[in-house]
């Protein structure tokens, strides 16, 4: 059943659901009975799991008779534990809608900023450029003689690049016209184009937790309600995915199946096909950002399985992950029904992208495989240097080796991402905090490592985050440093 929202929920641009059962919460709390009372452990793991983004805010918990027979406790551990996260304020309830995950300071986003810090820059996941561009670019220009008696505002996009990402796609197992592209001006602009093409202020929006701040920022900017599904380095909460789809009948669902940012976690094959087919029975739109999915790093073997797509699906994709950030050509692709909508709605914004980069990028997808081989055997070797940096330095740090992507997702024991950012930017080490892959207050035992700069850049790097740990380990839970991310 669908949940209605009340009180603060109900302009706070969230959507409250059901969290799934009992026995779902019994599973995520594993043995919470370790050390303490056990009322004072079941309050401390459910808080500890709420913080982390495992039981999303807004999720209806589970009836106290219900969950106690699930975790084999007596419905009075139950009820106090949930009267003293009542009490701190992690949870709301109301007479007849149960009890729902909340926060002590409300729901905010964590902020941004584009000021440039001093020192190391870790905050963007981003490569310097390849060698082979340098002589990609010279034969581009020789190229652009043939458009200049051209308008050169094209709307969707180059036709010799729409054929050449079409092309690609189609070599990667799914067929594709040149009709079902649109080029633009990065990722981003693709995704918030697809937003607004698709989804209306107040409607619900389907995204991960912990996700990409940028697009978390573009659905708020569009008034969505956004209902949230975990997912850690081992994977996404398929059951509440479907449950969620089910309930709460999306406009739109934004998923980053292959080396999600921030934690990456690739989705197998079945499950994306399992996922779509539950977001298309609720009528859903999907939005796939496949920003990293030529960046996998172990063989082919850890390369993401090939794209799905279904009637409502929009797959966004970009070089400036896999080439160079300073190239801003991204595209999407979709019905060409669909790619109208998204042409309509940038006419409000955007008249098209540059020529001559759209030229440069044709010419890198005729080297695409020549130019990946190289950026993998860069990635490799940075990938190993800041995870061996970080067992050095901080061997209390948590990671899994991320199978591709460009960044580590740790877990800080005892220190508070938040505080550790404003520290290491004292110390000259710029760092994005967990918050802002979510909202202000959840993920702070989390911080996104990216190993795009050179090896003895990062070693010095995790040296200053060594030296700035001990003065992390309190601050206000919601204090919030300035952040770029990319």
């Amino acid at each position: 059943m669908v949940w209605t929202p009340v009180g603060q929920f109900a302009s706070s641009g969230l959507v409250s659901s059901s969290f799934t059962t009992a026995k779902r919460l019994a599973e995520l709390l594993g043995d919470w009975r370790q050390g303490g009372s056990a009322h004072e452990r079941l309050a401390a793991t459910v808080r500890s799991l709420i913080l982390d983004g495992r039981i999303p805010l807004q999720s209806r918990l589970p009836p106290e008779r219900a969950l106690a027979g699930a975790i084999g406790c007596s419905r009075a551990t139950v009820t106090f534990a949930y009267n003293r996260l009542r009490e701190e304020g992690y949870i709301e309830s109301r007479q007849g809608a149960g009890s729902w995950v909340t926060l002590p300071a409300g729901h905010r986003a964590a902020t941004d900023t584009l000021l440039a810090g001093a020192g190391l820059e870790m905050r963007i996941a981003a490569l310097p450029a390849p060698p082979a561009l340098d002589d990609i670019a010279r034969a581009a220009v020789g190229d652009l003689p043939r458009w200049l008696d051209h308008h050169g505002y094209d709307p969707l996009g180059l036709p010799p690049l729409r054929e050449a990402i079409a092309a690609r796609y189609t070599a990667r197992g799914l067929p594709t016209a040149p009709e079902q592209i649109i080029v633009s001006n990065g990722a981003l602009q693709a995704i918030d184009l697809t937003i607004r093409a698709v989804v209306r202020r107040g409607q619900r929006v389907m995204v991960e937790i912990p996700s990409y701040p940028a697009a978390l920022d573009a659905l708020r900017a569009a008034g969505a309600r956004s209902v949230a599904v975990p997912v850690s380095a081992a994977g996404w909460d398929l059951g509440m995915l479907r449950a969620l789809a089910r309930e709460q009948q999306p406009a739109l669902a934004y998923l980053i199946p292959d080396h999600q940012n921030p934690t990456g976690a690739v989705m197998d094959l079945p499950s994306r096909r399992r996922s779509l087919q539950d977001l298309e029975r609720a009528g859903s739109h999907v939005l796939i950002d496949e920003t990293f999915s030529e960046l996998w790093l172990d063989g082919p073997a850890t390369a993401p399985p090939p794209p799905v797509a279904g009637e409502r699906t929009i797959i966004v994709g970009s070089l400036g992950k896999s080439v160079w950030g300073g190239l801003r050509i991204g595209w999407a692709r979709a019905q060409p029904v669909l790619i109208g909508r998204l042409a309509m709605a940038r006419a409000t914004t955007d008249m098209a992208s540059p020529v001559l980069e759209q030229i440069i990028a044709t010419h890198v997808l005729r080297e695409m495989d020549a130019i990946m081989h190289e950026r993998r055997a860069l990635i490799r070797v940075r990938r190993a240097a800041l995870a061996d940096a970080l067992r050095a330095s901080l061997p209390e740090w948590r990671f899994s080796m991320p199978t591709g992507g460009l960044f580590i997702w740790a877990e800080l024991p005892g220190a508070i991402s938040t505080s550790l950012a404003v520290r290491a930017s004292e110390l000259g080490v710029q760092i994005t905090p967990g918050p802002r892959f979510g909202q202000a207050g959840l993920l702070e035992r989390y911080v996104r490592l990216p190993f795009a700069l050179a090896p003895e850049q990062l070693e010095r790097a995790v040296e200053i985050l060594a030296r700035a740990v001990p003065g992390a380990t309190s601050a206000r839970p919601h204090e919030q440093p300035l952040t770029y991310v990319a």
